[in-house]
């Protein structure tokens, strides 16, 4: 059962009650549209990049064609340039989503609203504690069996 859905630096992060979490996270294509450059300067580019001179002329021939696929964001971004720099013509587009179980962070906890209190001087809401983490006014709470200190 899933108990929380939040983001966490762009990627959404699902919470189950068995402490599972699972992180889903958008992953990219690097797409060669072209080249800019003179077809000799962009190949000798290329291959620094690691491509064979063959595999340049077939990607540039089958053109839009898939450079690099599941890539993060900022992954496919710094191999995009690298091929902009050699003098390719580039797109990034979205390739689907990467899921991965992980079971170091610990679920959220949810409150029941009862834990809650609001501050009488300020109005700052918090769980409830012996002072207002705003203010400093301090709180009398009534303690089963006892009266309140007020």
């Amino acid at each position: 059962m899933v108990v929380a859905v939040g983001l966490h630096r762009g990627r959404e992060e699902i919470y189950f009650l068995d402490k599972r979490v699972i992180t889903v996270t958008k992953t990219y294509r690097v797409l060669l549209l072209g080249r800019m450059e003179e077809k000799q300067n962009f190949e000798e580019k290329m291959e620094k990049l690691g491509f064979s001179p063959d595999t340049v002329q077939e990607l540039i021939a089958k053109a839009p064609s898939a450079l690099k696929a599941g890539l993060p964001l900022g992954e496919a971004r710094a191999y995009a340039e690298a091929v902009q720099e050699a003098g390719g013509k580039v797109n990034i587009q979205e390739d689907g989503v990467s899921e991965e179980l992980n079971r170091a962070h610990p679920p959220i906890e949810i409150r029941s609203l009862q834990d809650f209190t609001m501050c009488p001087e300020c109005g700052h809401r918090q769980i409830k504690a012996e002072a207002c983490v705003k203010c400093g006014f301090l709180f009398f709470f009534e303690k089963k069996g006892q009266r309140s200190a007020r």
